[in-house]
This record gives structure tokens, C-alpha cells and sequence, in this order.
């Protein structure tokens, strides 16, 4: 068990911090994280809140790595149990040490509400290791300064299953993806998340011999390193609000950012420029990707995804040589209505949509078909295979399409069901804005296309 702290108050009716000298449970590991300074205020009434304030010292953890927040109530010396996660709030998943703030709801507990007022009330606070695969999602909160307390959380498998980011399901893979984050407006607002996606191999393209530069031949390609994708694309008010956070009250702010160019998302695109992909991969400062990784405090993290990840993340884990996320091998219409915004349903009432109206994909992703093209990292290439672990595209553009990258996922207009499938593919210049193009960002903890590095994310 990690390093471990104790507070207690005497009286449940007194509004009062009661800091106790912290009793250090021993601890299993030299190396693990100790808790210290617990301190316990409450919140009137009882029933209400109940906050706990600790330290968290001798965090010597590899990076991206985070740890779980647990705390254990008491009756004087009888043990209640563990804090149902669903009654906690705060810094609940941490990755670094420092001051940190709980706070229990005691009403979302059922020991703790059963019990009513609890005059020798005390709690254990400890902090246990996540494994990496069960950190479902990241979010960026845009309003905080990076370092600040919120501005990155994580969520986590066992917090979202236990109902602490409200509503989720479980994909008929088995799966858990978080659904409550289309029904709240700070995910296109001042937060955007990020769903992790695994690394492994998958079936990219399509059929034996594909159809030129419309798509490329089925076959299997490995991505070596996790990363994560934003669950939905890039808004209006997110675009905004990393640029230069103005106009951000107009009535089109959580509509898709639309009209962007990749040389706006990343930097100067043509061959040989300083930012160019991928024979350089450096963002350019004053680009909304470089201002983004500022702003968060980790540059070089973020860019558009490769067109492997983008396909891989869209698949949501579905296998073969399929036309859609739900394991559909052929496009078609009926089909594609519930996943994707196309001219079959958009006649008459034409437009971007908001995200989050349709179906999500085994990631929990939204909206990677239809609605708007998302930008990718690779040259148009006219569809040729390329390599098969962490491909990158071509290092320099078709002859035939000189200054134009790869798009996914097709558009609101588009009449053509196969235009909006998994594999079809269009392209368009660097430097050219477009009313139907947007995009998707992916946060890479590893830089893509490198094995270096202890701690995968």
C-alpha cells in the first residue's frame, strides 16, 4: 500500500479545519508516494461536503504515470469502509505530487448516508498505482494555466465505471466508453478530451488491390506506442480560444471549426519547411497545435493524427476489411444514417452539425464519419501501401498532387454512403480553406513512431 495519511474532526456539526499531525501508514514500496498534512473541513450541512486536504511527497514516478486517490472513513476506530468513488470529486487521479484537494460527498455514499450525522468522523487517504491501459481518457481544461489544479485530468476506468463522470456504457467488445461527455457543453467548450487508443495491429484500407488514390489495399499495419485522439473534432470556441480568445460568445461556437488550413493547424506545410511532415516534425510556435502544447505546457505533444492512427481510432476496434465502426463490411446507406451526418439526412436542413449527435464507435468517438473531412499528416499518395509499422506516408507529395495531404471520414454533403466509410479517403492543399474540412487532434505522451522511452503512456 502507497504512503497513506489520517484526519479526523470531532463533531460533525462544527465548521472547522482540525489538521492532526499525519500518521504515516507503512509503506510497501521505498519509492512509493507518501501522504501527509491531512486535514478535514466540513461543509455545512453534514450531508452536503466534506473536504479534505493533504500533501502528497517523494513522488519519483516515470512520467505519465498517475495514481488513484482512495480514502477510507472511520467512526473513531471503526472502520466504515472505502468512499464510494461516485461520492468523491476533486484530485481524484493525480500525476504528481503537491498540495491536493478532496471532497466527499457523503449523500452519494450509502454507508455514509445510512449512518447520518458521524461525531467521530475520520479519514485514511491513499494513493495506489493506475495501470496504463485503465487511463481511458485525458482532458484539457483551456481556461486553466498549465500546472494549475484541474487544468489536466484523467479519467480513469475505475472512476468512470463507478459513475464519478456520470453516464457510460459498455461496447458489445467490452469496452467501457464514457457517453456523458456529448451531453455536457465544456467538451466544446474550454475542455477537450481525449480517448486513449491502444497500440497493436490492425486492417487498414481496403480490398485486395484498392481503387487508386480513393483508398488503399487492405493490410495489416502495427502501431507501436498508445496515444490519444479527441473524441470530438476541434470546435469553434476550442480553436478560438487557444488562438486568441476572442469571439468567443457568437451562436456558432460548438459547431465544428471549419475553414482551417493544415499550414493554420501545424505550420508551413510545403517540402522543406521548417514544419513540414514527415521529413521534419517540429509544430510551428504560432500555429493553433503550437499555441495548444503552450498553453498545456507540453509541446511537441499534440499534432493531427497520421492517417493509421486517425484509421485505427476510428475502427474503435472493430477488425477486417469493414466499411464502418459497427463491423458492417459494405456501405450502405440504411447503415450509415445512425453513425454519420450525409446529404441523406441533412437534405433540406444542410450544414455542420454539432458533435455528439450520433452513434459513438467502440472508442467512444463521435462523429469520425460524416459531418466534416478531417485532416491527416500524409502526402496524397494515390494509393500505394506504405509501411506497415507506423507508417508516416510518403516522405515527400505526389508528382500528380503536389501541396495536398490525405483527408478522412467524409462530409455533411457528400450523397455517396462510400464516400463516408472507414476507408475512402480525399485530399486537398495545405494551404486552402475549405467550409467542409475541419479537424481531429492527437495528444502523443511518446512521440509517434517512437519505441524510445520507459514509461509508455
Amino acid at each position: 500500500m502507497a504512503g497513506c495519511g489520517f484526519a479526523m474532526f470531532t463533531t460533525a456539526r462544527r465548521l472547522a479545519a482540525l489538521s492532526l499531525a499525519a500518521a504515516l501508514c507503512a509503506a510497501s514500496a521505498a519509492a512509493a508516494p507518501t501522504v501527509s498534512d491531512v486535514a478535514i473541513v466540513q461543509q455545512w450541512p453534514w450531508s452536503e461536503a466534506v473536504s479534505v486536504d493533504f500533501k502528497v511527497g517523494g513522488w519519483d514516478e516515470p512520467r505519465w504515470t498517475v495514481r488513484e486517490v482512495r480514502l477510507t472513513a472511520y467512526d473513531g476506530d471503526e472502520p466504515i469502509g472505502h468512499v464510494a468513488p461516485a461520492a468523491l470529486c476533486g484530485d481524484i487521479a493525480i500525476d504528481c505530487g503537491g498540495d491536493k484537494h478532496v471532497t466527499i460527498r457523503p449523500s452519494k455514499d450509502p454507508a455514509l448516508k445510512a449512518r447520518g450525522r458521524i461525531d467521530r468522523f475520520r479519514v485514511a487517504v491513499e494513493t495506489v498505482p493506475v495501470p496504463q491501459e485503465d487511463l481511458l481518457y485525458v482532458v484539457f481544461d483551456l481556461s486553466k494555466l498549465a500546472g494549475a489544479r484541474g487544468a489536466r485530468q484523467f479519467v480513469t476506468r475505475n472512476a468512470l465505471t463507478n459513475g464519478v463522470w456520470g453516464a457510460w456504457e459498455r461496447t458489445t467488445a467490452g469496452d467501457v466508453i464514457w457517453t456523458d461527455v456529448a451531453a455536457d457543453e465544456r467538451y466544446f467548450r474550454e475542455c477537450i478530451a481525449f480517448r486513449r487508443i491502444p497500440a497493436g495491429s490492425f486492417t487498414m484500407g481496403h480490398a485486395a488491390d484498392g481503387k487508386g488514390r480513393r483508398y488503399s489495399p487492405a493490410r495489416c499495419v502495427t502501431i507501436s506506442n498508445p496515444y490519444y485522439i479527441a473524441v470530438f473534432e476541434l470546435t469553434k470556441y476550442q480553436y478560438r480560444i487557444i488562438d486568441s480568445g476572442r469571439n468567443l460568445s457568437r451562436p456558432d461556437v460548438l459547431l465544428p471549426s471549419v475553414n482551417d488550413t493544415l499550414n493554420t493547424m501545424r505550420g508551413d506545410s510545403l517540402p522543406g519547411a521548417a514544419h513540414d511532415w514527415p521529413s521534419k516534425r517540429g509544430i510551428a510556435p504560432d500555429s493553433i497545435v503550437g499555441k495548444l502544447g503552450v498553453r498545456t505546457g507540453l509541446p511537441g505533444c499534440f499534432d493531427l493524427p497520421t492517417e493509421a492512427q486517425w484509421e485505427k481510432a476510428a475502427r474503435g476496434g472493430t477488425e477486417g476489411d469493414v466499411a464502418y465502426y459497427d463491423g458492417s463490411p459494405v456501405a450502405d446507406t440504411a447503415r450509415a444514417d445512425p453513425l454519420a451526418w450525409f446529404s441523406a439526412n441533412t437534405s433540406g436542413v444542410g450544414g455542420v452539425r454539432r458533435g455528439g449527435l450520433k452513434e459513438p464507435n467502440g472508442y467512444g468517438l463521435y462523429d469520425v464519419l460524416g459531418n466534416v473531412w478531417e485532416m491527416v499528416l500524409d502526402w496524397q499518395n494515390d494509393g500505394e501501401p506504405l509501411a506497415e509499422i507506423d507508417p508516416v506516408g510518403e516522405t515527400t507529395p505526389s508528382p500528380k498532387y503536389p501541396n495536398r495531404r490525405i483527408l478522412k471520414g467524409g462530409d455533411w454533403k457528400f450523397s455517396r454512403c462510400d464516400t463516408v466509410t472507414l476507408y475512402w479517403r480525399s485530399q486537398h492543399p495545405c494551404d486552402a480553406k475549405d467550409p467542409c474540412i475541419g479537424s481531429r487532434l492527437v495528444f502523443n505522451p511518446v512521440p509517434y513512431a517512437s519505441s524510445q522511452g520507459e514509461n509508455k503512456p
